[in-house]
């Protein structure tokens, strides 16, 4: 049998994504959008206060209110349900695991301490007014310094202190390097709390199929699969009980990467009422009750040879990972730990991450997971060493990196569920040399000079990082070919923006040689699609993608050998071209794949060999590493000294996640990631009190930045293909987000000259602070 490679027909181009038509003339189909015959609304109490001991709830007055059907509190549910899961526990962290509702004691001021049912939206927020609970108030804490201290209010007094996990990383000798050093430089870094924002807020409908009395979700969730898996546990319900549909969502980020309380209370209230029951998040619910992103607090200190080599790198950082654990709670802590040292050799390096519980709103993965801290942190270094030294901040970078001829290359260092980081391939000093062209480095200075002269300050700023992507364990795949030679595509993975129709397309109709408009792609529904992952950590397109087109190979191979056998040709002398299985020389002689497809019908005779008629393949794609993508950002702003704001000038990417499948689609991504770094760099913030009381309650208070905040993006591609999977496909979703800050703050840095230890946000009251003047 002879397999022309397939011609890169659509791999490797822009070609306009498929799914946009429909979401861009409003046809879209989200959770608010599903409307069940019979309906009725759920909705949840959260706790007023951070931290207290409930002793009385009386919920008579409310279930006794217009429109009322069900009022649940925790001890109506505890026989039925277990705490929520976390997936990221190591084998000495102490589980800080959230109930479904408020078991005695409430941790954050969101926590849902009651649910309930009723007609109509209205009515069932009226009635929540009418829940008597009796709060007995205990000491909060919001700070990391302060909850880490030995007199700190305890969360879990049964923990003995408020650090529940600590990941170690140890490679090499540090200590040698520090005591033999010719210069050591100290910086604390703090990285502050944000938001994930999704266009769409969270929203779940619960229902019971008429026939077969199932259990049937439709959640807003990057992982509608594993959100069976966790209800199946929760619920102690079979998975074969259970449906899941993710329909459209609107943005997840990693916000929607959790499984929340709602998608519990939802289906237990559904099965006591035997009615749909609908929630839908309102913004003010998902500024306290969905997880929030980031806050980190990193203790520095680096080990410098005197030409500008980090020999040793030591890191002590604290997560705040707010009340209770998420799904994926350490991953931040455990992330930013294993990847500080970034594109560089540094041999010797030591990291204690530790995650500490405070009565803020949990924490969890948000774009990025931890690299956007661990590059700001790593780059911010880089800065000030080289001002130092008197260094050039491109050549001590240079001076520092891992080259080509030195990868694959074994860091020493883990990240959970991820595993060993061994980077793949790239060429880091190449990706910052172009950086530095492209945003014109070479002749800043006579830029910034002229500026100064105007009463402008200007400066540039470099962020250079490698990230982890394309995470398994696997990802599923099913390609059939129906009669008519169409082709459709079930795959595991769930879209929430990425393009997931467009780029499994591409690589489905290059493979089969066949018209991306015959190719359809379906995923989101348990029952339609009944194995899968998810959509996180960059995976897609590497593990779900790769799935996808070595499913289409298989089938390919399948039709060839159907058609050999009606062809009565051996399969060893057919080709496959232009989605036609050809005989080699007789180019006459061929059988198109919609010609094979009508043929093969469990109604013709038997095939030899074992071979049967079903156009169908499916495939697992087994993740046997990490591929790692690699970046550098570069960002040129302005800084007005009357008014402090600052305007971005200009932004520069160079990015390299091997094997580009949709230059369009990548460049999307990276926008998308760039105004979430920008967000939080200049404008988003959560804010508390000392007594953990939130003060930034609506979009009113939290900042988000606009299009006329944002700069033109450039971006540049590199290819560097991974060896791990057939097609060199790494991950390309978060690359926008993790180097952002990283290089906004030094380019801040830089306009202001000063060192700046925060990663903001930088708002124009703050900048003028900066200012030699004011401070």
């Amino acid at each position: 049998m002879t397999v022309t490679p397939a011609r890169p027909k659509y791999v490797g181009g822009a070609v306009p994504r498929r799914e946009d038509p429909r979401l861009l003339l409003g046809r879209g189909r989200y959770v608010a959008d599903i409307a069940l015959p019979g309906t009725v609304s759920l909705a949840v109490l959260r706790s007023p206060v951070p931290h207290a001991r409930i002793t009385r709830i009386d919920t008579s007055a409310a279930l006794a209110a217009e429109g009322v059907l069900a009022v649940l509190t925790f001890d109506d549910i505890r026989a039925e349900v277990t705490p929520l899961p976390c997936i990221d526990v190591y084998p000495d962290t102490r589980p800080a695991l959230q109930t479904v509702l408020a078991d005695g004691v409430v941790r954050y001021v969101g926590e849902p301490v009651a649910a309930l049912v009723a007609t109509d939206d209205y009515l069932a927020e009226d009635a929540l007014d009418l829940i008597e609970v009796d709060y007995q108030e205990l000491p909060a804490v919001a700070d990391l310094e302060r909850a880490v201290a030995p007199d700190a209010p305890l969360l879990y007094p049964e923990f003995g202190g408020n650090v529940v996990n600590t990941v170690h990383q140890d490679v090499g000798d540090p200590d040698e390097s520090f005591a033999t050093a010719e210069h050591v430089y100290q910086e604390t870094f703090t990285i502050h709390r944000y938001a994930p924002v999704p266009m769409e807020t969270r929203g779940v409908v619960a229902d019971l199929d008429p026939i077969t009395d199932r259990l049937v979700l439709y959640t807003s969730t990057q992982f509608p699969h594993l959100v069976r898996q966790f209800l199946s546990g929760v619920l102690s319900l079979p998975e074969s009980g259970i449906r899941v549909v993710a329909p459209d969502v609107g943005g997840g980020f990693g916000g929607k990467c959790e499984f929340y309380p709602e998608e519990v209370l939802a289906p237990l209230l559904t099965r006591r009422l035997r009615r749909p029951v609908k929630w839908i998040e309102d913004r003010r619910e998902h500024l306290v009750a969905a997880s929030h992103a980031r806050e980190q607090r990193h203790r520095v200190s680096a080990a410098v040879a005197a030409d500008g080599t980090v020999t040793a790198l030591d890191v002590e950082s604290w997560t705040n990972n707010g009340a209770a654990f998420c799904t994926l709670a350490t991953t931040p802590a455990s992330i930013s730990s294993a990847m500080t040292r970034g594109p560089y050799r540094i041999p010797n390096y030591r990291a204690r991450a530790h995650t500490v519980v405070t009565n803020k709103t949990p924490l969890a993965v948000y774009r990025g997971a931890g690299h956007p801290q661990a590059a700001l942190v790593m780059e911010r270094m880089m800065d000030i060493i080289a001002a130092d030294l008197g260094l050039d901040r491109v050549e001590l970078r240079l001076r520092n990196m891992l080259g080509p001829a030195e990868l694959p290359n074994d860091r020493g260092t883990d990240i959970v569920l991820a595993g060993h980081v061994v980077y793949d391939t790239g060429d880091y000093p190449e990706s910052l040399r172009r950086g530095a062209e492209l945003i014109g480095y070479p002749e800043f200075e006579i830029e910034r000079r002229a500026a100064l002269g105007q009463g402008r300050m200007l400066g540039i700023g470099f962020c250079c990082f490698v990230e982890e992507t394309a995470i398994g364990p696997y990802e599923s795949a099913v390609v059939r070919v129906d009669g008519a030679g169409k082709v459709t595509v079930l795959t595991g993975s769930s879209p929430h923006g990425q393009g997931h129709v467009t780029t499994f397309s591409q690589l489905v109709a290059d493979e089969l040689d066949i018209d991306i408009a015959d190719v359809t792609v379906l995923h989101g529904d348990t029952d339609v699609v009944t194995e899968g992952v998810g959509t996180f950590a960059s995976r897609s397109g590497a593990i779900g993608g790769a799935a996808a087109r070595r499913a289409a190979e298989a089938v390919k191979h399948k039709a060839l050998a159907i058609a050999g056998h009606l062809l009565e040709i051996d399969p060893a002398d057919l080709e496959w071209h232009d989605g036609a299985a050809r005989a080699l020389g007789s180019p006459d002689t061929s059988m198109s794949l919609g010609q094979i497809a009508t043929a093969a019908t469990p109604w013709n005779p038997p095939l030899p060999g074992g071979m049967d008629w079903n156009l169908t393949a499916t495939y697992q794609h087994q993740a046997p590493g990490i591929a790692f993508s690699n970046a550098t950002h570069a960002a040129k702003l302005e800084v007005d000294p009357e008014t402090g704001q600052v305007r971005v000038l200009d932004y520069v990417v160079v990015h390299d996640c091997g094997t580009v499948i949709n230059p369009m689609i990548v460049e999307g991504q990276v926008h998308g990631g760039v105004a979430q770094g920008l967000g939080g760099t200049f404008f988003e913030e959560l804010v508390y009190d000392e007594q953990a009381r939130p003060k930034t309650r609506t979009l009113h208070d939290y900042l988000m930045p606009t299009v006329g905040d944002m700069p033109w993006i450039r971006t540049s591609h590199m290819q560097s293909p991974t060896p791990l999977n057939p097609y060199g496909i790494k991950g390309a979703g978060e690359g926008g987000a993790s180097g952002s800050p990283g290089a906004l703050v030094n380019a801040l840095a830089d306009a202001l000259g000063v060192t700046l230890t925060s990663d903001g946000p930088w708002t124009p009251e703050r900048v003028l602070e900066l200012l030699p003047e004011n401070s």
